[in-house]
Protein backbone atom coordinates (compact mmCIF):
# COMPACT_ATOMS: atom_id res chain seq x y z
CA UNK A 1 0.00 0.00 0.00
CA UNK A 2 1.30 3.59 -0.71
CA UNK A 3 2.25 5.56 2.42
CA UNK A 4 -0.22 7.75 4.71
CA UNK A 5 1.57 11.07 2.69
CA UNK A 6 0.77 9.62 -0.72
CA UNK A 7 -2.89 7.99 0.06
CA UNK A 8 -3.64 11.85 1.27
CA UNK A 9 -1.99 13.06 -1.66
CA UNK A 10 -4.03 10.72 -3.87
CA UNK A 11 -7.17 12.13 -2.79
CA UNK A 12 -6.83 15.17 -4.22
CA UNK A 13 -5.18 14.04 -7.44
CA UNK A 14 -7.12 12.05 -10.42
CA UNK A 15 -5.15 8.79 -10.57
CA UNK A 16 -5.76 6.57 -13.37
CA UNK A 17 -4.44 3.68 -11.71
CA UNK A 18 -4.68 2.77 -8.52
CA UNK A 19 -1.22 1.08 -8.30
CA UNK A 20 0.85 4.51 -9.60
CA UNK A 21 1.85 5.45 -5.96
CA UNK A 22 3.39 2.44 -5.63
CA UNK A 23 5.11 2.40 -8.96
CA UNK A 24 6.03 6.09 -7.65
CA UNK A 25 7.44 5.51 -4.01
CA UNK A 26 9.57 2.32 -5.22
CA UNK A 27 11.55 3.84 -7.50
CA UNK A 28 12.67 6.19 -5.51
CA UNK A 29 13.49 3.84 -2.89
CA UNK A 30 15.26 1.90 -5.67
CA UNK A 31 17.21 5.25 -5.45
CA UNK A 32 18.03 5.09 -1.95
CA UNK A 33 15.36 8.26 -1.21
CA UNK A 34 13.75 7.25 2.68
CA UNK A 35 10.56 7.37 3.12
CA UNK A 36 10.36 10.22 4.41
CA UNK A 37 12.50 12.38 1.64
CA UNK A 38 9.65 10.54 -0.78
CA UNK A 39 7.06 11.81 1.45
CA UNK A 40 8.57 15.30 1.46
CA UNK A 41 8.74 15.33 -2.09
CA UNK A 42 5.25 13.97 -2.88
CA UNK A 43 3.96 16.90 -0.68
CA UNK A 44 6.27 19.37 -2.16
CA UNK A 45 4.84 17.99 -5.62
CA UNK A 46 1.90 16.01 -5.74
CA UNK A 47 1.81 15.35 -9.54
CA UNK A 48 4.61 13.59 -8.99
CA UNK A 49 1.91 10.87 -8.09
CA UNK A 50 1.04 10.89 -11.41
CA UNK A 51 4.25 10.64 -13.75
CA UNK A 52 5.18 7.33 -14.96
CA UNK A 53 8.35 6.99 -12.85
CA UNK A 54 10.21 4.55 -14.92
CA UNK A 55 10.03 7.12 -18.12
CA UNK A 56 10.14 9.94 -16.41
CA UNK A 57 11.89 10.07 -13.41
CA UNK A 58 14.15 7.03 -13.38
CA UNK A 59 16.12 8.47 -16.29
CA UNK A 60 17.43 11.89 -14.82
CA UNK A 61 17.87 10.30 -11.41
CA UNK A 62 20.50 7.74 -13.19
CA UNK A 63 22.06 10.46 -14.98
CA UNK A 64 22.64 12.74 -12.09
CA UNK A 65 24.36 9.66 -10.54
CA UNK A 66 26.39 9.17 -13.49
CA UNK A 67 27.95 12.79 -13.24
CA UNK A 68 28.77 12.38 -9.88
CA UNK A 69 25.99 12.89 -7.36
CA UNK A 70 25.78 10.20 -4.53
CA UNK A 71 23.18 8.21 -3.13
CA UNK A 72 22.92 10.45 -0.23
CA UNK A 73 23.21 14.08 -1.96
CA UNK A 74 20.70 12.83 -4.57
CA UNK A 75 17.60 13.07 -2.23
CA UNK A 76 18.32 16.31 -0.97
CA UNK A 77 19.44 17.70 -4.41
CA UNK A 78 15.71 16.68 -5.83
CA UNK A 79 14.47 17.95 -2.51
CA UNK A 80 15.74 21.58 -2.83
CA UNK A 81 13.32 22.12 -5.99
CA UNK A 82 11.49 18.96 -6.72
CA UNK A 83 10.65 20.57 -10.88
CA UNK A 84 13.93 19.43 -11.03
CA UNK A 85 11.88 16.07 -11.97
CA UNK A 86 9.75 17.31 -14.78
CA UNK A 87 12.84 18.88 -16.89
CA UNK A 88 13.80 17.96 -20.16
CA UNK A 89 16.64 15.29 -19.46
CA UNK A 90 17.69 16.11 -23.16
CA UNK A 91 16.57 19.97 -23.84
CA UNK A 92 17.57 21.40 -20.25
CA UNK A 93 19.25 19.37 -18.00
CA UNK A 94 22.09 17.76 -20.08
CA UNK A 95 22.85 21.27 -22.33
CA UNK A 96 23.07 22.98 -18.73
CA UNK A 97 26.02 20.47 -17.40
CA UNK A 98 27.21 20.35 -20.93
CA UNK A 99 28.09 23.62 -20.87
CA UNK A 100 29.63 23.84 -17.32
CA UNK A 101 31.71 20.96 -18.26
CA UNK A 102 33.10 23.34 -21.54
CA UNK A 103 33.80 26.00 -18.96
CA UNK A 104 35.33 23.89 -16.10
CA UNK A 105 37.55 21.35 -18.06
CA UNK A 106 36.30 17.96 -16.20
CA UNK A 107 33.26 16.24 -14.48
CA UNK A 108 34.35 16.90 -11.30
CA UNK A 109 34.22 20.42 -11.42
CA UNK A 110 31.10 20.37 -13.61
CA UNK A 111 29.29 18.45 -10.79
CA UNK A 112 30.25 20.32 -8.10
CA UNK A 113 28.68 23.61 -10.08
CA UNK A 114 25.75 22.02 -11.70
CA UNK A 115 24.91 21.21 -7.88
CA UNK A 116 24.63 24.58 -7.40
CA UNK A 117 22.56 26.12 -10.26
CA UNK A 118 19.72 28.05 -9.72
CA UNK A 119 17.38 25.79 -11.84
CA UNK A 120 15.06 29.74 -11.89
CA UNK A 121 17.43 30.72 -14.58
CA UNK A 122 15.34 28.30 -17.64
CA UNK A 123 18.27 29.62 -20.56
CA UNK A 124 21.90 28.10 -20.37
CA UNK A 125 22.73 30.09 -23.30
CA UNK A 126 23.12 33.23 -20.48
CA UNK A 127 25.79 31.04 -18.74
CA UNK A 128 27.60 30.44 -22.27
CA UNK A 129 27.46 34.04 -23.09
CA UNK A 130 28.52 35.74 -19.81
CA UNK A 131 31.37 33.06 -19.82
CA UNK A 132 32.26 34.79 -23.82
CA UNK A 133 32.27 38.25 -21.79
CA UNK A 134 35.01 36.96 -19.48
CA UNK A 135 36.92 35.39 -22.26
CA UNK A 136 37.02 39.00 -24.45
CA UNK A 137 38.03 40.41 -21.39
CA UNK A 138 41.11 38.69 -20.88
CA UNK A 139 39.61 36.89 -17.78
CA UNK A 140 42.36 34.07 -17.26
CA UNK A 141 40.79 30.60 -16.99
CA UNK A 142 41.23 30.32 -13.40
CA UNK A 143 39.32 33.35 -12.89
CA UNK A 144 36.44 31.28 -15.35
CA UNK A 145 36.24 28.92 -12.93
CA UNK A 146 35.92 30.48 -10.11
CA UNK A 147 33.63 32.71 -11.16
CA UNK A 148 31.03 29.98 -12.54
CA UNK A 149 31.65 28.02 -9.32
CA UNK A 150 30.47 30.56 -7.23
CA UNK A 151 28.40 33.26 -8.76
CA UNK A 152 26.92 32.53 -12.36
CA UNK A 153 25.48 28.98 -10.93
CA UNK A 154 23.86 31.16 -8.24
CA UNK A 155 21.92 33.06 -10.33
CA UNK A 156 23.66 36.96 -9.45
CA UNK A 157 22.00 39.64 -10.59
CA UNK A 158 24.77 41.19 -12.91
CA UNK A 159 22.68 44.21 -13.82
CA UNK A 160 24.61 45.65 -16.27
CA UNK A 161 27.69 43.64 -18.45
CA UNK A 162 29.88 46.37 -16.55
CA UNK A 163 28.84 45.19 -12.79
CA UNK A 164 29.31 41.13 -14.14
CA UNK A 165 32.92 42.65 -15.08
CA UNK A 166 33.70 44.44 -11.94
CA UNK A 167 31.67 41.50 -9.74
CA UNK A 168 34.58 38.77 -12.21
CA UNK A 169 37.52 40.92 -11.03
CA UNK A 170 36.58 41.01 -7.78
CA UNK A 171 36.15 37.37 -7.73
CA UNK A 172 40.06 37.71 -9.69
CA UNK A 173 41.67 39.51 -6.55
CA UNK A 174 39.88 37.21 -4.03
CA UNK A 175 41.45 34.07 -2.81
CA UNK A 176 39.33 31.30 -1.66
CA UNK A 177 39.80 31.41 1.43
CA UNK A 178 39.10 35.32 1.67
CA UNK A 179 36.05 34.26 0.37
CA UNK A 180 34.97 32.18 2.28
CA UNK A 181 36.03 34.14 4.92
CA UNK A 182 34.03 37.15 4.19
CA UNK A 183 31.18 34.99 3.50
CA UNK A 184 31.27 33.38 7.21
CA UNK A 185 31.22 37.28 8.48
CA UNK A 186 27.97 37.42 6.51
CA UNK A 187 26.44 34.82 7.54
CA UNK A 188 26.94 35.78 11.04
CA UNK A 189 25.26 38.59 10.56
CA UNK A 190 22.29 36.83 9.76
CA UNK A 191 22.84 36.26 5.66
CA UNK A 192 22.12 32.91 3.89
CA UNK A 193 24.72 31.82 1.46
CA UNK A 194 22.40 32.38 -1.32
CA UNK A 195 21.64 36.24 -0.05
CA UNK A 196 24.80 37.08 0.31
CA UNK A 197 25.73 36.13 -3.31
CA UNK A 198 22.65 38.02 -4.11
CA UNK A 199 23.94 40.59 -2.85
CA UNK A 200 27.36 40.40 -4.58
CA UNK A 201 25.27 40.05 -7.89
CA UNK A 202 24.35 43.32 -7.65
CA UNK A 203 27.10 45.35 -5.86
CA UNK A 204 30.43 43.20 -6.13
CA UNK A 205 32.73 45.45 -3.42
CA UNK A 206 30.50 44.15 -0.88
CA UNK A 207 32.97 41.34 -0.70
CA UNK A 208 36.24 43.66 -0.83
CA UNK A 209 34.42 45.51 2.81
CA UNK A 210 36.52 44.89 5.73
CA UNK A 211 34.93 42.68 9.01
CA UNK A 212 34.73 45.99 10.92
CA UNK A 213 32.83 47.78 7.94
CA UNK A 214 30.30 45.09 7.46
CA UNK A 215 29.61 44.07 10.77
CA UNK A 216 28.91 47.40 12.03
CA UNK A 217 26.84 49.00 9.00
CA UNK A 218 24.64 45.60 9.29
CA UNK A 219 24.35 46.63 12.88
CA UNK A 220 23.22 50.03 12.38
CA UNK A 221 21.00 48.93 9.32
CA UNK A 222 18.89 46.10 11.51
CA UNK A 223 18.63 47.59 14.87
CA UNK A 224 19.38 51.76 14.23
CA UNK A 225 16.94 51.63 11.17
CA UNK A 226 15.39 48.42 11.16
CA UNK A 227 15.85 47.32 8.30
CA UNK A 228 15.14 43.41 6.97
CA UNK A 229 17.74 41.41 5.74
CA UNK A 230 15.82 41.09 2.42
CA UNK A 231 16.07 44.74 2.25
CA UNK A 232 19.83 45.09 2.58
CA UNK A 233 20.59 42.30 -0.05
CA UNK A 234 18.07 44.45 -2.10
CA UNK A 235 20.05 47.42 -2.27
CA UNK A 236 23.62 46.16 -0.87
CA UNK A 237 25.23 49.27 -1.85
CA UNK A 238 24.40 51.06 1.45
CA UNK A 239 27.24 48.34 2.60
CA UNK A 240 29.29 50.60 0.62
CA UNK A 241 28.77 54.45 2.24
CA UNK A 242 30.82 55.68 5.01
CA UNK A 243 28.60 54.91 7.99
CA UNK A 244 30.09 57.77 10.23
CA UNK A 245 30.30 60.19 7.22
CA UNK A 246 26.82 59.67 5.12
CA UNK A 247 24.54 56.74 6.30
CA UNK A 248 24.67 58.91 10.23
CA UNK A 249 23.93 61.87 9.32
CA UNK A 250 21.66 61.66 6.43
CA UNK A 251 19.28 58.94 8.37
CA UNK A 252 19.54 61.91 11.39
CA UNK A 253 18.52 64.78 9.18
CA UNK A 254 15.64 62.73 7.64
CA UNK A 255 14.35 61.78 11.21
CA UNK A 256 14.01 65.26 12.43
CA UNK A 257 12.05 66.57 9.49
CA UNK A 258 9.91 63.21 10.20
CA UNK A 259 9.44 64.34 13.66
CA UNK A 260 8.42 67.64 12.82
CA UNK A 261 6.23 66.49 10.05
CA UNK A 262 8.27 68.38 7.50
CA UNK A 263 7.90 65.66 5.29
CA UNK A 264 4.84 63.57 4.88
CA UNK A 265 6.15 60.54 2.53
CA UNK A 266 8.33 57.75 3.16
CA UNK A 267 11.41 57.47 1.06
CA UNK A 268 13.60 54.40 1.60
CA UNK A 269 17.20 54.28 3.10
CA UNK A 270 18.75 53.15 0.14
CA UNK A 271 17.21 56.69 -2.27
CA UNK A 272 18.17 58.43 1.22
CA UNK A 273 21.97 57.63 0.88
CA UNK A 274 21.92 57.22 -2.89
CA UNK A 275 21.87 61.09 -3.92
CA UNK A 276 24.97 62.77 -4.11
CA UNK A 277 25.64 65.49 -1.51
CA UNK A 278 24.23 68.36 -4.02
CA UNK A 279 20.98 66.42 -4.25
CA UNK A 280 20.50 65.89 -1.16
CA UNK A 281 21.09 69.19 0.47
CA UNK A 282 18.71 70.57 -2.20
CA UNK A 283 15.77 68.25 -1.32
CA UNK A 284 16.24 67.77 2.72
CA UNK A 285 18.35 70.54 4.31
CA UNK A 286 18.11 73.87 2.14
CA UNK A 287 14.25 73.66 1.87
CA UNK A 288 13.92 73.41 5.52
CA UNK A 289 16.33 75.82 7.06
CA UNK A 290 13.91 78.70 8.46
CA UNK A 291 11.77 75.47 10.29
CA UNK A 292 14.40 73.77 10.98
CA UNK A 293 17.33 77.02 11.89
CA UNK A 294 20.19 74.63 12.72
CA UNK A 295 19.48 71.50 10.31
CA UNK A 296 22.37 72.34 8.12
CA UNK A 297 24.81 72.93 11.11
CA UNK A 298 23.45 69.08 12.72
CA UNK A 299 23.82 67.81 9.65
CA UNK A 300 27.18 69.19 8.87
CA UNK A 301 28.46 68.31 12.46
CA UNK A 302 27.60 64.64 12.42
CA UNK A 303 29.16 64.25 9.04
Amino acid sequence: MPSKVAMEVSKRVKLKASDKPNLVLNLFRTYGFSDAQISKIVEKCPRALLAKPEATFSPKLSFFLSIGFSKSELPEFILSDCKILFLSLTKTIIPRYEALKSVLGDDDHASRAFKQWDWHNKDPTILLSNIEVLREHGVPQSSVCLSTSYSLCKGCEYRSGKTFIHAVSVLALTSKSTWESKLDIYERCGLSRDAILSAFGRFPNCMMLSEDKITSTMKFLVDDMSLSLVDIVNCPVLLGYSLEQRIIPRCSVFKILKTNSLIKRDISLCSLVSFSETKFLEKFVIPFQESVPRLLDIYKSRS
